[in-house]
């Protein structure tokens, strides 16, 4: 069961200290490609390390369960690469080569919670690694053709955008009749996606609610818009109503190349 929660609870901890939010946690993708690589090495050195370590015992106990595991632990590290190389080629090319089972995409972003962790070992904030993250996750649903016998947009946005911009996109949603709602929390964006059924979902909000949104919804293409906060989290955000119209179109199809960039316009 997936826990509730409330649009702004990731930033239970802050307080009220405006350096501490990274007003400016802009990054290109290769952040996050780039410590996914690093994680990969990691997470190989730990696995042969541990093997090494325990290969003599497993092989006096049993020689055949030995060459498996050892199989086994090859065949994880060859997945691992091979799955990255994949979604960067996908990211490049704009073809999504990720497998693919049960309507969700296996990319190498299942490995976020561990490569935000290694991040901040490196004093790379949530933010900002999330804001890679987020671009990463744009690039691949653009790069991927989604077959859809109907177009049903859902736009989400959260309550502490300012009121000119939530007229705007409004409006924006009305010229091709999308669905927009306000949400204050996890449990009613739920609720509205159950009930609405949307082929395709855009959210806005920081890079910290996006991300917990993104790992909630898995069958539906989300594309996801960080807000900006001059004044702290949560309180009067702006947001580039251009890039919601922008994603709109991708998704009904009216500009099939639109550029992955443009959702996310900082070098690479």
């Amino acid at each position: 069961m997936i826990k509730d929660r409330k649009l702004g609870d990731e930033w239970g901890e802050w307080d009220g200290n405006l350096a501490r939010t990274e007003l400016n946690v802009e990054a290109g993708k290769r952040l996050f490609l780039g410590f996914t690589v690093l994680g990969i090495f990691i997470l190989t050195l730990a696995m042969v390390v541990i093997w090494y370590l325990i290969k003599p015992r497993i092989v006096q106990l049993s020689p055949v369960v030995a060459n498996v595991l050892e199989k086994t632990i090859i065949i994880l590290i060859g997945l691992l690469f091979l799955i990255f190389v994949q979604t960067v080629l996908s990211i490049v090319i704009r073809r999504n080569l990720n497998i693919r089972l049960w309507k969700i995409n296996f990319s190498i972003t299942f490995l976020t919670p561990f490569i935000l962790a290694l991040g901040k070992k490196f004093a790379i904030s949530y933010d900002r690694m999330g804001n890679s993250f987020i671009k990463v996750s744009n690039a691949l649903i653009c790069a991927t053709h989604w077959k859809m016998t109907r177009s049903k947009v859902l736009i989400l946005l959260p309550r502490c955008l300012k009121r000119p911009i939530q007229k705007q996109i409004i409006a924006i949603a009305e010229k091709y009749h999308c669905l927009i709602f306000t949400v204050p929390g996890g449990e009613l964006a739920r609720k509205i996606i159950s009930e609405q059924k949307p082929t395709a979902i855009i959210g806005v909000a920081c890079e910290r609610d996006l991300m917990s949104g993104i790992r909630d919804v898995q069958k539906i293409p989300v594309i996801g818009i960080p807000n900006q906060r001059p004044e702290g989290p949560c309180k009067n955000t702006t947001v580039d109503y251009h890039k919601i119209e922008e994603a709109i179109r991708f998704f009904l199809e009216l500009d099939i190349q639109l550029p992955a960039d443009k959702l996310s316009p900082v070098h690479s």
